[in-house]
């Protein structure tokens, strides 16, 4: 058949715009005809089923039906077949047979506009009612072919469309009421989205995503070991099918997440920050051999007995950071940095003899043995902190904590909260926050409360207010003034005046 010259007119549609990727989808104008048809001959063993139309041929052109068979090289018996028993005709035939008559093509496809196809040898599943040209396909933006045997119907397809769908094709429907999507098993429809679009997928991410990673690479840093590994122990975790997550609420440790598997491995997230009631999630899939690969330094990356008793929790290979102990000191206060980003928060304690204050530092972990390798980490970096025990806990621990001044300069001392991390919504004080600011705030209501009795309270709640006012008006200082002049923290006090 004769092609359409090329031409730019054609519509360009998103078919989706996701977390990673966007993918867009145009009509592939080398594959219509002349008539502005889908090029059906283009897809290999397609047949046709009769629905009358060759009767219509043989009427048409007085010609009996061995005529016709022998005009395209067929045994009767075979036409016989087609135009009497349901057997399904090659669609090359039947061009060779419109070619033969010196039948108008637009008049072919008006005789098979509402038959069915099917491909190949390929039956049952494959029955196909095939629309004649771009115009009459209508699932265009919705549809996209995967393997070599199935279409999937994107989830933000409208709810019309969607039903449409499963009343048109064989759909799984007991898997479709439990994952809520849809895929269409069926060869020729895969093929023909193939032939007659070109999809285009376009990645919405721009490496690097954090400024941290791209420095700590320069640095030789092993991001496996001071990264990955400390933030799926924190907030992520392992799910089925080799897949790796990260959630929660901080952006910041979202790019890092995925800069760090992008740069170790060279992975690309399968979603990125999709929404979750109040957090986020980032999922990558990676291959077994990976997976297997990382297990070698950490062994699991469950923390709790989450659906399984803890007796039989425990008695699997435990997760652990002992591996941190011989590494370099940057490695293990990077490590450091990113579970207090993840778990860790920043209050104040006040001392009732004097209403004053000292800042409150704690980093959540329940698992009973990792949370004595993350306190023997931490103090092996100058970072003395106290076990907190919580009997509703499985563990009977909660997190680990330090209400020192020297605690918390430490913490400053190896670059505190990475910037960007927000404070909980839950927080009464200080929500939305960044976790950085709030530290140096707490630092600076410290040095102004031991100058001036102005600053002296019993009220907790008014002292929150004051630090969160300097907060929000930036009323604090770079971390070297706090580092430098609390340097004297063992026996440090201003006197006030």
């Amino acid at each position: 058949m004769k092609k359409i010259q090329k031409t730019n007119s054609l519509s360009e549609n998103f078919v989706y715009k996701k977390t990673v990727y966007s993918l867009k989808v145009k009509i592939n104008n080398d594959n219509l005809t002349k008539d502005g048809h889908f090029d059906l001959e283009k897809i290999p063993n397609l047949r046709v089923l009769d629905t009358g139309f060759l009767g219509v041929i043989r009427k048409r052109f007085h010609k009996s039906q061995k005529d016709l068979a022998d005009l395209i090289g067929v045994p009767l018996r075979t036409w016989i077949g087609w135009e009497y028993y349901n057997k399904y005709l090659p669609f090359d035939k039947l061009v060779l047979l419109r070619e033969k008559l010196n039948l108008k093509e637009v008049e072919m496809f008006k005789m098979i506009k509402n038959t069915q196809f099917t491909y190949g040898n390929h039956h049952g599943k494959n029955r196909l009612k095939i629309p004649m040209s771009p115009i009459e396909f209508k699932l265009t933006n919705y549809l996209i072919p995967i393997s070599n045997d199935r279409a999937y119907l994107v989830k933000n397809t409208p709810q019309e469309i969607k039903e449409y769908v499963l009343k048109n094709f064989s759909i799984d429907n007991h898997y479709f009421k439990k994952s809520g999507l849809i895929v269409i098993y069926s060869y020729l429809l895969n093929k023909f989205l193939k032939t007659f679009y070109i999809y285009e997928k376009k990645l919405l991410l721009e490496f690097p995503l954090s400024n941290e990673v791209k420095n700590w690479v320069s640095l030789g840093i092993d991001l496996k070991k001071s990264v990955i590994i400390p933030l799926l122990l924190s907030d992520g975790g392992e799910k089925s099918n080799n897949r790796l997550f990260f959630s929660g609420a901080s952006k910041v440790l979202h790019n890092i997440w995925a800069d760090a598997l992008f740069y170790q491995y060279g992975l690309l997230p399968s979603s990125f920050l999709l929404k979750y009631k109040s957090i986020f999630v980032t999922t990558h899939n990676v291959s077994s051999n990976r997976l297997s690969e990382i297990k070698e330094v950490c062994p699991n990356f469950k923390t709790s007995p989450r659906n399984e008793t803890i007796e039989d929790y425990l008695n699997k290979p435990q997760p652990s950071i002992k591996y941190l102990f011989e590494r370099p000191d940057i490695e293990q206060q990077i490590a450091i940095r990113l579970w207090a980003n993840a778990e860790g928060s920043i209050g104040i304690s006040l001392d009732k003899r004097n209403n004053l204050i000292t800042p409150s530092f704690k980093i959540a972990c329940a698992h009973p043995s990792l949370i004595r390798e993350l306190q023997y980490l931490c103090k092996i970096n100058d970072i003395n902190l106290f076990l907190i025990r919580e009997d509703k806990n499985w563990s009977g621990l909660s997190a680990l904590r330090s209400n020192s001044i020297e605690a918390t300069i430490n913490f400053l001392k190896i670059g505190g909260f990475i910037r960007g991390t927000k404070i909980s919504v839950k927080s009464k004080f200080f929500k939305n926050l960044d976790k950085q600011d709030v530290l140096l705030g707490i630092l600076e209501f410290m040095i102004r409360q031991r100058k001036s009795r102005t600053y002296q309270s019993e009220d907790i709640n008014k002292i929150y207010e004051s630090i969160r006012t300097i907060v929000i008006n930036k009323g604090f200082k770079e971390e070297r003034y706090y580092i430098n002049i609390f340097k004297e923290f063992n026996n440090w006090s201003f006197r006030m005046k």
